[in-house]
């Protein structure tokens, strides 16, 4: 899945998916976005403003969303 295509399913859904053997989702109630990571229960606290601020500052494993968008599996 490419970028684009991600932001356009952020339109829609709810996503979660797996990476590296871990789960993480994501949640976006009143145009905000929420994540939940398997790894990382601290990250329950993290509130992205955008679709571009999730993708460049939710790091997973030690690279951000946007370098392993690709990777994903959903």
């Amino acid at each position: 899945m490419n970028i684009d295509q991600f932001k356009d399913l952020l339109d829609y859904s709810e996503p979660s998916f797996g990476y590296n053997g871990k789960e993480y989702a994501i949640s976006s109630p009143n145009g905000k976005f929420y994540v939940w990571a398997e790894d990382r229960p601290q990250d329950i606290d993290l509130e992205f403003e955008s679709k571009d601020d999730l993708l460049d500052n939710w790091n997973i494993q030690g690279k951000t969303l946007r370098e392993i968008i690709e990777l994903i599996d959903l």
